[in-house]
């Protein structure tokens, strides 16, 4: 049950459907001396207009927040809010963290030595190939990987490192209530059971486009580094190694052919500086692990 008035606020926030993610920080930082002092603003405050500022009162105090606490509670679903010192560190130092997650699972995982994983949709037999010679070690040196829970590459990185025994975090674009594509339910089921969720959305929100480049900062956030499998030359995998780039984190990519679209994506990262990833040991040594 929410009693603390600045954790209620946080949550009222992220449920709230009309406000931009800019605008509930600015709202929360003006009433949380602690979010101010993370410096999320910036020098420039997003400004929130007074209709919408009356409207999230309005919301506010209209909140079922004991219906919700109830719902999410009998759904194992816990929420871990920025305020929290179990929230993960490298996420409360990136430039956009979640006022709150949203998590399902074993939340010990978010605060293990982290690598994202992230590739094409489409992923090929080489790209299955190279995941099931990576992935075996990684797990080994105590790697928990991280990925969206999409189908291809993300699917396959989550499959695999539990086939492997190790440890694997899904970062979704929907509510925990939900699951997209539906062809993974059942592994988000398993891993809300065995392994770890989480989402910055709450129960009821449906897959829309303008999340899925948001969920790639949280996992951008939340790792030390992110390994490009295959990508095409516009990929969502080029976001999130983008916004890692900008976090100041590692990028990894698996070079391939110079036939195949899908290796264009991550043959120009490696010719812009990402670390060429041949084998697991060029990721366990960049980070002194063995």
């Amino acid at each position: 049950m929410i009693i603390d008035p600045k954790e209620r606020l946080l949550f009222s926030l992220a449920h709230c459907p009309f406000l931009t993610l800019s605008e509930k920080w600015q709202l929360a930082a003006e009433r949380i001396t602690e979010l101010k002092e993370l410096g999320r603003m910036g020098n420039k405050p997003c400004m929130v207009s007074e209709k919408k500022r009356a409207s999230f009162l309005r919301y506010d105090e209209n909140m079922p927040i004991m219906q919700l606490n109830d719902r999410y509670k009998a759904s194992s679903v816990y929420l871990l809010s920025i305020l929290s010192p179990d929230y993960p560190h490298l996420l409360k130092e990136s430039f956009d963290p979640p006022l709150i997650l949203f998590c399902k699972g074993e939340r010990t995982l978010l605060s293990g030595r982290l690598l994202g994983i992230v590739g094409a949709r489409d992923c090929t037999a080489y790209a299955s190939n190279v995941l099931d010679i990576l992935i075996p070690d990684l797990t080994r040196a105590g790697i928990t990987i991280v990925s969206g829970l999409a189908k291809g590459v993300d699917s396959t990185a989550h499959h695999l490192t539990m086939t492997a025994g190790g440890e694997t975090v899904g970062v979704v674009g929907t509510g925990l209530d939900q699951a997209y594509p539906a062809q993974n339910r059942t592994m988000q089921k398993r891993m809300g059971e065995e392994q770890l969720v989480v989402s910055e959305y709450p129960f009821g929100t449906s897959p829309r486009r303008e999340h899925f480049p948001a969920r790639n900062r949280i996992i951008a956030g939340l790792t030390r580094g992110t390994l490009v499998v295959e990508a095409k030359k516009r990929s969502g995998s080029l976001i999130t190694a983008r916004l890692a780039l900008e976090e100041g984190r590692d990028v990894f990519a698996v070079p391939g052919s110079v036939l195949s679209e899908l290796s264009v994506g991550s043959n120009e990262l490696i010719r812009s500086g990402a670390i060429s990833c041949l084998r697991s040991s060029d990721i366990l040594e960049e980070w002194n692990v063995y």
